[in-house]
């Protein structure tokens, strides 16, 4: 889903930056940090995917589309092409993401 717009991230840098509070979701990289008072569902689920794919996990929930437009708010960029995985289902809308405010992130 490469937008070449976005900051680019290696799934290692994810992974090894659990401080900087990072998810990955469908290829998307977000910064949970200001997320996790408002988050539904709790904050310890969350906790539990920092640095991590967490795609099947926001699926398997049923996210709506109301929630995945609410994401955005959090989208700090995307995993480098070479290592994206091929999702299939309800990803994020692209069109969306193209127009839409990227932040950096706020911790490292």
């Amino acid at each position: 889903m490469s937008t070449q717009s976005l900051p680019q991230f290696t799934r290692e840098f994810v992974r090894d930056n659990i401080g900087a509070n990072l998810v990955i979701i469908h290829n998307l990289v977000f910064d949970l940090s200001q997320f996790f008072r408002q988050h539904p569902g709790g904050e310890d689920i969350l906790q539990e995917y920092l640095g991590l794919d967490a795609s099947e996990a926001f699926e398997a929930v049923g996210h709506s589309n109301r929630a995945r437009t609410m994401m955005l708010n959090y989208l700090v960029g995307e995993v480098v092409p070479s290592q994206q995985i091929q999702h299939e289902g309800n990803l994020f809308d692209l069109t969306a993401i193209k127009s839409h405010q990227v932040h950096s992130i706020t911790a490292a």
